[in-house]
């Protein structure tokens, strides 16, 4: 019955890493079959005996070990013989999950800038509340920028944009490259007046840097019509201080709240 009781174990975990998503789920069914096995999962510092000196954390927390649980001897031999293929298979689900993790990164994230590319700012987008404020800014002068000193040039202001940008913000906030040189910026939960405040310090900050190129700020409140007309807002300020002469901050006013133009 041993046997056939550890061949179900085996089967059982097989299944269950094949759906893990994370290193951590993968963590999760190894000690499950572990503990059906009739093992205990233990600090690898632990003062136990019969201790199998294996490392079962699958990286996940501080290392531990199995130590039989109880003292018969025909349980110690059945977690020998199992455990490392459990260990094994766990091992290559843990890391099948890491590499998925990584494309997914990867897909969400704007190689150039590393910052959140635009389908994860349309996600984020659609988890705005009325508390947050909504901010579109458009690099002035980039396509002369370009034009004047090649794209490398331009490469590098959107990366140093990007920087600046992420380090200007709350850990609660969050930035995102929109497209082109737009970036889009959502504040969590902060005043009107104080997220203003904040891009101002950002457009003069930048301008110190003296890329050669400004920024031009379009700030909106989102209320209960939503991210879209927040967003569309955004941009109709925006573009009002691209025409103001740039390098600015312009606030949503109550005309700018309209549905997004068509293309």
């Amino acid at each position: 019955m041993a046997e056939v009781g550890a061949d179900a174990v085996a089967l059982a975990a097989a299944r269950a890493l094949l759906r893990v998503d994370t290193r951590a789920d993968a963590a999760a069914v190894l000690h499950a079959a572990i503990r059906d096995l009739c093992g205990r999962v233990v600090a690898a510092d632990a003062d136990e005996p019969g201790v199998l000196p294996l490392d079962v954390s699958l990286g996940v927390g501080e290392p531990s070990v199995v130590a039989p649980a109880g003292s018969s001897p025909a349980v110690a031999e059945r977690l020998r013989r199992e455990l490392p293929t459990l260990v094994e298979d766990a091992r290559a689900a843990a890391a099948r999950c890491d590499r998925y993790q990584r494309q997914a990164t990867r897909a969400r994230t704007d190689a150039l800038t590393g910052l959140p590319g635009r389908g994860e700012v349309d996600s984020r987008l659609a988890e705005v509340t009325t508390d947050d404020v909504v901010c579109l800014m458009d690099l002035d002068g980039f396509k002369s920028l370009n034009d004047s000193h090649g794209h490398a040039a331009g490469d590098r202001a959107l990366r140093r944009f990007g920087k600046l940008l992420a380090a200007s913000v709350r850990d609660v906030d969050f930035v995102g490259r929109y497209g082109g040189d737009e970036f889009l910026l959502i504040f969590a939960g902060i005043p009107l007046t104080v997220a203003v405040e904040r891009m101002g310090d950002l457009a003069r900050s930048w301008s110190d840097e003296g890329p050669g190129v400004g920024v031009s700020i379009g700030v909106a409140q989102v209320d209960e019509r939503g991210a879209a007309m927040a967003t569309a807002a955004a941009d109709r300020a925006l573009y009002r201080a691209k025409r103001a002469g740039g390098n600015g901050v312009q606030i949503a006013g109550t005309g700018d709240y309209q549905p997004p133009t068509q293309a």
